[in-house]
């Protein structure tokens, strides 16, 4: 039997996707950043700290249960409601993300969407990522003449070869050798039914002409209008969501390249969507990815709507299905190892919360297309809106919620007793292990090392490490013992034992290098 998964890779393979390999032509090469994008990312080729989202990383559990968190909102939210004038109200009043921001040169730097007379990116920088200024670029001035701190604008429509950029996605380019594509800019254009991308030397001045496609007005594949872009550095190519629909409603695809400016769409239809876990009134209406050590974390915009359940397809029937919806969206968690097969959490609960009645952010929330990291926490930017889908005169603004780093899910114990965690077996060197944890007063984290059977490794028993106790994201576990019995790599496991304590994630030293962690793509069954 031929499972989905496979189907899909078959389906990879005949349309000569690059999905199964890397570029052979080092030129193809992904030019990627040297700050937010490889912290999140790890090594390409690892290795990559164990996170406990991923079930390949352990294989047995006792006494503990796995809690999904949240990213804390910050109070002083919203951190940016910057806007230009309007002569009236628009469907949707203010700057959200939807759009990017990233860390660099020692500032934070905002490229966000306005809908004003047509579609707007915004510029925005900071030094504290908290508190934003608009500077006036010089660069589009307003139909007033007065100039705007916009890089890209409807405005000027002959500027940017008519190009309508919805959803900014922001990528730096370090690497490249043309100094005038150091930025791209990836984002669905109206005009001409898809995405396109620009270029520009410091993510500014952008030029759609010379582009593959762009120049002829082509997109650069057919989407609809909601469409994410991000770097895959584990496959070394470009890689995209989106909006596209199934039975359930709207629901997200995926494209990828080696170039990031030919594309090829794994399955010409959804990968990701709704399914039984979820309420009836439930569609994926877009969804930012980003690598994340060795996983592809996607944050789905989960629109609560009805969708028509016959016939085909109208957008009279599209109206009429969800109109007694609450319409809300909310960001939850999503994660992958191929883009293809994916998984969340069975309580589908959000990452980030909504605002309660009336706040802000009560009535959507999208995402930024990645955190930044910032010390031991992510900081996930978000828009959100006073009111929900299709309501007009929405208001909207940005705010920022933190989450610890690796802390989308720990193991924890299940009650007041002691509980274990059994590690996937690892070909080591060192005996040492770097955990992300935390333990209330009189808790503790410590493990042994058990090699292939099962049987402790003399010198490193439970009894023998020095426990761990406080919270920290980058922990050195070890034990009284200094090396192992052999020279050499072993075949060793790490079984934690947790006493009112949580366990986020964990990395053993001196992994061999010729073990790399779990193929990507396998060629073959078992």
């Amino acid at each position: 039997m031929v499972t989905r998964r496979q189907l899909l890779i078959q389906a990879g393979l005949a349309a000569g996707l690059p999905v199964l390999q890397s570029p052979q032509d080092p030129s193809n090469s992904l030019p990627l950043a040297q700050d937010d994008e490889t912290q999140r990312a790890g090594p390409a080729d690892g290795p990559w700290r164990r996170l406990l989202l991923d079930g390949a990383a352990f294989e047995q559990q006792q006494g503990l249960k796995r809690v999904f968190h949240t990213a804390q909102p910050l109070p002083e939210n919203p951190v940016f409601t910057a806007d230009l004038p309007r002569k009236k109200p628009g469907a949707i009043n203010g700057p959200y993300v939807y759009g990017t921001v990233i860390r660099e040169d020692e500032r934070f730097r905002l490229w966000y969407q306005l809908l004003l007379d047509g579609n707007h990116v915004g510029y925005a920088e900071s030094t504290d990522g908290v508190h934003w200024t608009t500077p006036d670029l010089q660069l589009i001035t307003d139909p007033t003449g007065q100039p705007t701190n916009l890089v890209v604008s409807a405005w000027q429509p002959e500027k940017f070869c008519q190009v309508q950029c919805h959803n900014p996605a922001v990528i730096p380019r370090p690497a490249d050798p043309d100094p005038t594509r150091r930025y791209a800019l990836y984002g669905f254009d109206g005009t001409s039914r898809g995405p396109r991308v620009a270029f520009s030397p410091d993510g500014l001045d952008w030029n759609y002409a010379g582009t593959t496609g762009a120049s002829a007005g082509q997109p650069l594949f057919e989407s609809s209008d909601v469409v994410n872009f991000f770097p895959d550095p584990y496959q070394k190519r470009w890689a995209a969501t989106w909006k596209t629909r199934n039975r359930r409603g709207r629901a997200v695809g995926v494209a990828v390249s080696p170039d990031g400016l030919t594309w090829q769409k794994v399955l010409d239809g959804p990968v990701f969507g709704a399914d039984d876990l979820d309420p009836a009134a439930t569609q994926i209406y877009g969804m930012p990815v980003f690598a994340w050590q060795g996983l592809y974390l996607g944050l789905p915009w989960v629109y609560a709507a009805q969708y028509y359940r016959y016939g085909q397809y109208s957008v009279e029937k599209l109206h009429d299905a969800q109109r007694d919806s609450p319409r809300t969206i909310d960001v939850q968690l999503a994660w992958s190892w191929d883009l293809v097969s994916w998984n969340r959490p069975p309580e589908r609960q959000p990452l980030i919360p909504r605002g309660a009645s009336g706040r802000w952010d009560s009535g959507m929330i999208v995402t930024a297309r990645a955190p930044v990291i910032v010390g031991d926490e992510m900081w996930f930017y978000y828009g959100g809106t006073d009111r929900v889908h299709d309501e007009p005169r929405a208001r909207a603004a940005i705010g920022l919620a933190k989450l610890r780093l690796d802390g989308f899910c720990s193991l924890q114990n299940a009650d007041d007793s002691e509980g274990w965690l059994l590690s996937r077996r690892e070909a080591c060197s060192i005996p040492q292990v770097t955990i992300n944890g935390r333990t209330k007063p009189g808790g503790w984290i410590l493990a042994e090392i058990v090699d292939r059977r099962g049987r402790v490794v003399p010198g490193f028993s439970r009894e023998e490490c020095v426990p761990f106790q406080g919270d920290s994201v980058h922990h050195q576990l070890t034990w009284q013992t200094a090396a192992f019995p052999a020279a050499g790599y072993g075949d060793y496991r790490f079984r934690f034992f947790l006493n009112q304590a949580e366990l986020y994630s964990w990395l053993p030293a001196g992994l061999d290098p010729a073990q790399p962690d779990l193929a990507r793509i396998p060629n073959a069954g078992p």
